[in-house]
């Protein structure tokens, strides 16, 4: 990040994670040096959505090992959607960023994030080229950004990436997505409450360990029945 880049505002980073045991030793070590960097007043909180490795254990170690982390844990496993929501319940500082804990989206990778909630309310995180996704995934991925600009006349890069939040947003708009529809519910919302949204650079960056959950029929088909839903005012 660049040395100069300061946030002036209090932060909370929201990292859920699911049988993540591989990737979020380094990702919570890097993410607590390189927030020390941008903001005087942060937090770090791992969700633990019922992990069945020993995801929940590093995370209490790590909360031990960092007065800026905590972990707040699931007992079962309630998906991505309902992991995202805790962390905004939990979180309680005035910016909100939300990254997973796959190491996919590094905090080093969000500094355009961070400048532009500056004069925003929401901002989108841009995925670079997918290059290890397959080419179901991609059509998937882009079969659905097609959906949204179809449906709600969305025309964003990317919806379900990386995003930073202003709370506030949170106290107009109420997200009832279960499934991991529940990122483009909130940009929908955010729009239709006349909130500014902007689009930043990010990366994407391979997994290192552990695989996806994300990317397969039945979870793309209940994305859609939630984006019907969405369309014809039964997920408001």
């Amino acid at each position: 990040m660049e040395k100069h880049f300061k946030l002036d505002e209090s932060l909370s980073v929201i990292i859920p994670a699911y049988n993540e045991e591989g990737n979020l030793i380094n990702l919570i070590n890097d993410t607590v040096k390189d927030a020390k960097k941008v903001s005087k007043n942060f937090e770090v909180i791992i969700i633990n959505d019922g992990s069945s490795d020993n995801t929940g254990a590093i995370a209490d170690t790590l909360a031990k090992t960092y007065k800026e982390v905590r972990a707040v844990h699931h007992k079962k496993n309630k998906g991505l959607a309902s992991a995202w929501k805790t962390g905004i319940q939990t979180s309680q500082k005035k910016i909100i960023l939300y990254i997973e804990g796959d190491g996919q989206q590094p905090f080093s990778d969000q500094q355009d994030l961070l400048a532009k909630i500056k004069n925003a309310d929401l901002v989108l995180g841009t995925r670079s080229h997918r290059f290890d996704y397959t080419p179901f995934r991609k059509a998937l991925s882009y079969g659905y950004l097609f959906l949204i600009r179809l449906f709600f006349n969305l025309k964003y890069k990317d919806v379900g990436w990386s995003q930073a939040y202003r709370r506030k947003i949170f106290n107009k708009i109420k997200v009832n997505s279960v499934t991991p529809f529940f990122d483009t519910e909130v940009v929908i919302k955010a729009k239709k409450s006349g909130f500014k949204i902007v689009e930043a650079i990010s990366y994407y960056r391979p997994r290192k360990t552990g695989s996806t959950s994300l990317g397969n029929i039945k979870t793309a088909y209940r994305m859609l029945r939630e984006m019907i839903m969405m369309k014809f005012g039964f997920l408001d």
